[in-house]
């Protein structure tokens, strides 16, 4: 038998070495759909849910403006910090068309809510954490109307559901690198980017600002051939 500490031990050890692709949801879907979840058809308890119930009431009345719509209006709602910018030029995201290295899509978020803004779109993709559902997705329309409405999105979930998120809705960050448009090029992603991912490896994609010391990483590089040039040389800075 062995003494109840060193199995304690034992125990937290083996937990430290499971990685994402350890868990059941990495190797196929986890029934989320079934009872007792039943994540589609469930009423979300999330930030957004509870924000559409009061603007259907006529609590709360979002201003728009005429440039950037709605986004304004839900960046002060939710207090979400215009300094939680981050620019994604990868063509991640369901309006890939309208996004390229000179229209990046701008997200900004904090612990509960993120919010997907390109210029010219017809929706802002919007994603919080439910207590119960895990990720949800909607959709919010930049027209000005009386009562706008967050649309839950399942569309989302091509990407938003499988290996990356443990077979649950989730939300994922990526890596990959682009063409001269912001097509993707798939063989160049890093497959899982975690806590644990190396900085070297981070950042394929977006557009990268501030200053990191002597660490380097994938952000900024535009093209095959920088990119490339980037992934076959680690240690070269990527500026």
């Amino acid at each position: 038998m062995f003494p109840r500490a060193l199995l304690s031990f034992l125990s937290v050890f083996a937990a430290t070495l499971l990685h994402g692709e350890d868990f059941q949801g990495s190797t196929h879907p986890v029934p989320y759909d079934d009872e007792v979840i039943f994540y589609s058809n469930a009423t979300p308890a999330d930030p957004v849910a509870e924000l559409q119930g009061k603007i259907t009431r006529g609590e709360v009345k979002l201003a728009y403006d005429n440039e950037r719509g709605y986004l304004p209006a839900l960046l002060d709602y939710f207090k979400i910090p215009a300094s939680s910018q981050m620019l994604v030029f990868s063509k991640t995201s369901l309006q890939r068309t309208l996004i390229s290295p000179k229209t990046p899509r701008a997200l900004y978020f904090n612990d509960d809510v993120y919010i997907g803004f390109i210029p010219g779109a017809p929706v802002l993709e919007v994603s919080a954490v439910d207590p119960k559902l895990g990720g949800t997705f909607y959709h919010f329309e930049q027209d000005k109307v009386r009562h706008p409405k967050f649309v839950r999105d399942g569309d989302c979930l091509r990407c938003h559901s499988g290996p990356r998120t443990m077979g649950v809705p989730g939300h994922l960050m990526r890596s990959i690198g682009t063409d001269l448009d912001g097509e993707l090029d798939a063989p160049s992603e890093v497959s899982q980017i975690t806590h644990c991912t190396p900085f070297e490896d981070r950042w394929a994609g977006w557009y990268v600002t501030g200053t990191h010391g002597q660490q380097t990483h994938r952000g900024n590089l535009i093209g095959p051939k920088r990119w490339r040039n980037a992934w076959s040389a680690p240690m070269r800075k990527a500026t």
